[in-house]
Parts: structure tokens; C-alpha cells; sequence
């Protein structure tokens, strides 16, 4: 882990989205440790001043930069860019971790509520990964992106169908882009999380003991994981360690996904 964060501790930048809390925070805080400024996101302007000034208190003002706003809209992802250059002078990595879901019957899903988790979970990690690819390519520059995927990208889960088509979205989203700007210098992999120790915003089903027991049953390592575990995946990926891979989807799910 050292040399990796050693590959990373140069006055580089980082935009991290959703990362106001949970495992976005996590992996803001990752990065900050390995000696990346950052740029936290969010939709909600409390939360993530609040973020903002708990990550500047251990890591100084100097080295923590917010901005609040809506990421499945291009203005957004655009101010993004335009935030990490005039702060901090370049931008070397997007990771494009804002997701939210709704768990209930597919049958019961509204067209609202369908249009809500595409729209936040896929289209907007397109958006920022576009602005960054649009300004490396005409700065002549290479960069790293980094997208959220999960093990509900390739497992059937109940309840999370419109959570799931979005993952599994991410997925060819990211083979994708990996392919098309392979040749420009661009690399482009997703983290694909199991089970956290963290639980989404309006989630409450894991509060099922019978739920809690599955999981432990079902991931070979028997436990769920804690944030820090999933954000050193993304700090390697953005790292010289990882020089050489692009269009990979690294499984982080304690063996959940290769039963």
C-alpha cells in the first residue's frame, strides 16, 4: 500500500461523487490519505458541507474542495471539472460513485421512481466521466475514472430491479469507454462492491436478522465489509500500480459473486 499511495502523493486531484457519506466518504478519505486533494459531491448541501468540514479538519482546507448539486445533470458534471481545475490546478482522477435505490417488488416500481435510479446511478456516472474525457482530450492529457458498480450488476437480487439494471449498466458502460479511449491514455474500471457495513439512505431491509444471516451465509468470508476495505480498491485502480488495466470490473464482495 505504500508504494501505492507513494505513485499518488503529488499534488494530484480527485472528483469523487457522492461522497457526502458512506462509502463515497470513505473513498474520499482514501484518497486524501494517500495524498490526493479531492472533491467531494452531493445533492444535499448540508450533508456535504458538513463532509467538507470534517475531511478539512484532519487533512487541511487546502486539500478539501465541495461542490453541491445534481450529478445526472451535464451543467453539474461540467462545474465538477471546472471546480477541480481552478482549486487545485489539474485533474487526474473522477470516481463516479453516486448511486441511490429504491427496494421494493418490481411489479410496484413507478415510472418516477425508474427514471430516478437510472438517472443518478448511470446517467450520472456517464456525465462526469465525459467532462473529464472531454478535458484531458483537449488538454492532451491522460486521466483515470473510476465508476461504483456492485454484485447486484451480475447476481438476481429481489426488490432491486431498477438498482440492478443500473449496475449492470455500469458494467458494459465501463467496457465501453475503456475501449474507446484506451488510445488517448484514458483508463476506465469500476469497483463492484458486495455486502457494507453501510446502508444506503432510506434503506432498512438489512435490519432483518433472517436478511443479516443470508448474507453471511452466502459470502465465503462470512462477513460484510467495512467502508475502508471497498475504498482501497479505488485508490489502487487510480494509481501507477494499475497502469495496465482498463475495462475491469474488480469484484470487492468477500467472495460473494465467484459461487
Amino acid at each position: 500500500m505504500q508504494e501505492i499511495t507513494q505513485n499518488l502523493s503529488s499534488n494530484r486531484s480527485v472528483i469523487i461523487t457522492g461522497s457526502s457519506r458512506g462509502i463515497g466518504l470513505a473513498i474520499a478519505r482514501a484518497f486524501l490519505d494517500a495524498g490526493e486533494n479531492v472533491v467531494i459531491s452531493g445533492i444535499d448541501a448540508d450533508e456535504v458541507e458538513n463532509a467538507r468540514r470534517s475531511l478539512s479538519d484532519i487533512f487541511g482546507t487546502e486539500r478539501v474542495e465541495s461542490l453541491t448539486g445534481d450529478v445526472a445533470k451535464g451543467d453539474y458534471a461540467s462545474a465538477l471539472v471546472e471546480k477541480a481545475l481552478s482549486r487545485f490546478g489539474r485533474l487526474d482522477t473522477v470516481v463516479c460513485n453516486a448511486g441511490i435505490d429504491v427496494i421494493k417488488p418490481a411489479i410496484d416500481y413507478t415510472e418516477t421512481e425508474w427514471d430516478r435510479v437510472l438517472a443518478i446511478n448511470l446517467r450520472g456516472a456517464f456525465l462526469p466521466a465525459q467532462a473529464a474525457a472531454r478535458y484531458w482530450i483537449k488538454a492532451g492529457l491522460t486521466g483515470s475514472i473510476i465508476m461504483t458498480s456492485s454484485i447486484a450488476s451480475r447476481c438476481g437480487v429481489a426488490g432491486l430491479t431498477p438498482y440492478g439494471a443500473s449496475k449492470g449498466g455500469i458494467d458494459q458502460l465501463v467496457r465501453n469507454l475503456a475501449v474507446e479511449w484506451a488510445a488517448l491514455g484514458i483508463r476506465v474500471n469500476a469497483v463492484a462492491p458486495g455486502y457494507v457495513n453501510n446502508i444506503m439512505a432510506g434503506v432498512t431491509v438489512h435490519a432483518d436478522p433472517k436478511s443479516e444471516e443470508r448474507i453471511k451465509t452466502f459470502t465465503p468470508l462470512g462477513r460484510r465489509a467495512e467502508v475502508q476495505e471497498i475504498a482501497a480498491p479505488f485508490v489502487f485502480l487510480a494509481s501507477e500500480a494499475a497502469s495496465y488495466i482498463t475495462g475491469a470490473i474488480l469484484p470487492v464482495d468477500g467472495g460473494y459473486s465467484a459461487q
